[in-house]
């Protein structure tokens, strides 16, 4: 059983390539892992943080979901129910990259649903490219156990849109880690994983971690394309990028 609540999660990202050519990064990150439903909440009693208004930090629904300004509550609200979960989704928390200034970069973002007994019953996967499009993996899952989605969008220009991603995570009072990995057929073509601590999400925490959260956005985007490029002096190509659509949801496919 979790029990959770809404707080920072500091620690590092590191993203480690095994073919064609292995390449590895590491980045110190901050991430809000915050209840969708106290968004409005704790936008009122912060300063420095808010949600669906201009404030240093922020999430705003036109950054999440189909990008129409569709809360993020209730968006992610109904694609959990559609999913075949044992019991139904109670609390949902959203892992994500706050905005700064309003910009802001989410290369994933997570929402986990817990049923009423605080048991993992859901998680979506929302990723988005630097084409501008984005796409959500939905599935429900058994507890903490790992979990897997066909891929079927296209996100570094080095990998075609197939493959199969392996989830795993581990969300504790004090610690979350969430690794993700990808597949070709058997064989393992690249891994990411995320390990921090907690720290409570108060304007004093906010602003003791202001400079690292304000050069965030830019360390993100400038930190893609920077990879990008030595990846291709080692010798990788862009891969065909197929058509796909601005927003686009993968769900489980019911058994006949």
């Amino acid at each position: 059983m979790t029990r959770v609540s809404s707080a920072l999660y500091s620690g590092s990202l590191l993203h480690r390539r095994y073919r064609p050519r292995r390449h590895e990064l590491r980045y110190d990150v901050t991430n809000l892992f915050i209840d969708v439903d106290e968004l409005p909440e704790i936008s009122r009693r912060s300063w420095l943080f808010g949600y669906g208004r201009k404030a240093l930090f922020s999430v705003q629904d036109r950054n999440h979901g189909p990008g129409d300004g569709t809360p993020v509550a209730q968006h992610v609200r109904s694609l959990m129910a559609e999913l075949p979960v044992a019991k139904p989704v109670g609390r949902i928390f959203m892992f994500c990259y706050p905005a700064v200034l309003g910009r802001v970069f989410n290369p994933l973002t997570v929402y986990f649903g817990f049923d009423d007994e605080g048991q993992l019953c859901a998680v979506v996967y929302e990723v988005n490219n630097t084409f501008g499009q984005r796409h959500s993996y939905a599935m429900a899952v058994d507890g903490q156990a790992p979990h897997a989605a066909e891929k079927t969008f296209y996100v570094s220009p080095f990998n075609p849109a197939e493959g199969e991603y392996h989830f795993s995570c581990a969300i504790e009072q004090d610690h979350l880690r969430l690794n993700i990995a990808l597949f070709e057929g058997r064989d393992l073509k690249l891994c990411a994983r995320f390990e921090g601590q907690r720290q409570e999400l108060q304007d004093k925490v906010l602003l003791r971690s202001l400079f690292s959260l304000a050069l965030q956005p830019l360390k993100i985007i400038a930190g893609i394309h920077w990879e990008a490029l030595k990846l291709y002096l080692k010798g990788l190509r862009p891969q065909p990028r197929p058509a796909h659509a601005k927003f686009s949801v993968s769900l489980p496919k019911v058994k006949p």
